[in-house]
């Protein structure tokens, strides 16, 4: 039996832009690849 593929959503709240939800500060990260690579649908309120 196959599994259907289930691809996560990320909710915008009205009045919000989606780089309000990004944590964009960069101190005490490396930048490297990131361990997994994701589908994302993004859905505006």
């Amino acid at each position: 039996m196959k599994r259907k593929r289930v691809i996560p959503e990320i909710v915008v709240p009205k009045g919000y832009d989606i780089t309000d939800l990004i944590d964009t500060d960069s101190d005490g990260y490396d930048f490297g690849e990131p361990i997994l690579k994701e589908e994302v649908k993004v859905r505006f309120e």
